[in-house]
């Protein structure tokens, strides 16, 4: 509730704020303020530096609006907590068994709608403000979980780009607001920003389109509205890049995925690849990952291993050239290319 109230914009950097004056902010009860107020203080999210007045922690600003990881926190609290709780009568309903399909999966059990709506539907039916916090909630996590760089190294790119000027360089398909593309080109800026892609679905490119107008790297992007479960519109590039979308989706989804990929590779090009960024499951997996892992079963999906990654690109048309990991994080990069080249 300190979130929905914007309390934690309203705490001050430096210094404290009285319960009587958050409670007047919102024209509630301080009793109320207060008691939520002791639980956070109590449990080490805010400080209590004097009597009924409280601080910023280290970990509070987070939870500012705006805030990518706090947009992810609240996503899991909005989100997925409902669909935990249903697990007991999703599966009385559908029996002892992985869910499967896109909307017969446990997301969308508590609203009624399994069988008549896909997860993404769904969130889309919830509201505009609801597209951009999950959008913003993608962003979250990327300091430490999950990089956008230092997995891959894209450099050989920018030396290609000089022998190739008519060619698309880098595709980032599903990829949202653009943060993983901006990363890339911020990291190698000799890469063509005008040579590279941002693919997602018509709403979410809509948006970043406007955001992204006078953001020096971003607004040279191509920007293309794609459904990547359908046809590429954009064929023969360098780099078809998937980052966190394949662990949304059943392996036959993610294999049409891939096909469609494979497809749009050049044959003619041995240095094509499709990069597919996601975590790297494993027998003993941390429990960031095994949590991941269950959160996914709510859309029918999961946490691959490398095997696993490397039975869909077979049946995708595609061979693993090598899988990329970096030391302390779970995140991994799948190098593939198109079979037989």
């Amino acid at each position: 509730m300190y979130i929905a109230w914007g309390f934690f914009d309203k705490i001050p950097d430096d210094g404290s704020i009285s319960y009587a004056s958050l409670a007047a902010s919102i024209n509630g009860d301080e009793a109320l303020v207060r008691r939520f107020g002791q639980l956070l203080v109590a449990t080490g999210k805010l400080k209590r530096p004097q009597p009924d007045h409280v601080a910023h922690s280290r970990l509070s600003p987070t939870f500012k609006s705006g805030n990518r990881d706090a947009a992810h926190f609240t996503m899991m609290c909005d989100e997925f907590q409902k669909a935990y709780q249903a697990f007991p009568g999703f599966f009385e309903k559908y029996g002892p068994h992985e869910p499967k399909g896109e909307s017969e999966v446990p997301f969308c059990f508590p609203d009624g709608v399994d069988g008549k709506l896909t997860y993404w539907e769904l969130i889309l039916q919830r509201g505009q403000e609801n597209v951009e916090r999950f959008g913003r909630a993608m962003q979250g996590l990327q300091t430490h979980a999950w990089p956008y760089t230092g997995i891959y190294d894209f450099s050989w790119v920018a030396e290609y780009a000089k022998e190739n000027s008519d060619r698309p360089l880098i595709l980032d398909i599903g990829g949202g607001y653009g943060q993983m593309i901006r990363a890339v080109l911020e990291e190698t800026p000799a890469i063509p920003r005008n040579r590279c892609y941002l693919e997602d679905r018509a709403e979410v490119i809509e948006s970043v389109t406007k955001q992204s107008a006078n953001d020096p790297i971003l607004k040279d992007v191509q920007k293309v509205v794609t459904n990547f479960h359908k046809e590429q519109p954009v064929k023969g590039a360098l780099i078809y890049l998937i980052r966190r979308c394949i662990h949304d989706y059943t392996d036959d989804d993610c294999v049409n995925v891939l096909k469609i990929l494979a497809d749009a590779l050049r044959a003619d090009e041995p240095r094509a690849r499709v990069l597919i960024n996601d975590q790297i499951n494993t027998e003993d997996p941390t429990p960031f990952v095994a949590a991941y892992d269950v959160l996914m079963m709510t859309c029918a999906s999961l946490e691959r291993s490398e095997k696993q990654f490397e039975n869909l690109a077979k049946r995708a048309g595609l061979e693993v050239v090598k899988i990329h990991k970096k030391e302390g994080t779970s995140l991994g990069v799948v190098e593939c290319k198109k079979a037989g080249t």
